[in-house]
């Protein structure tokens, strides 16, 4: 089966001394076969994924909130308004 990401949203996160991170939100895509269509059609799966700008994974144990596994890093989210400040 064909799996692919798709890029639902770029958020801006704030780490503990105040840099912002950039953080995209994917989800994930499976390819179905479609009666003799070859190329089939993507069909969500219900699975989205968050990771840094530099591919990095992060968890998000609740709202708002971002967690790099296997390092002290978490993030928490900034709306727009709040990135100037």
């Amino acid at each position: 089966m064909d799996k692919q990401l798709h890029r639902l949203d770029t958020l801006c996160a704030r780490d503990p001394q105040g840099r912002l991170h950039t953080v995209h939100a994917f989800e994930h895509l499976v390819r179905l076969p479609v009666g003799s269509d070859p190329f089939g059609q993507w069909e969500p799966t219900g699975l989205v994924e968050f990771r840094l700008a530099n591919g990095e994974r992060l968890d998000m144990p609740e709202e708002g909130v971002f967690v790099a596994p296997g390092r002290d890093l978490r993030l928490t989210r900034v709306e727009r308004a709040q990135q100037a400040a």
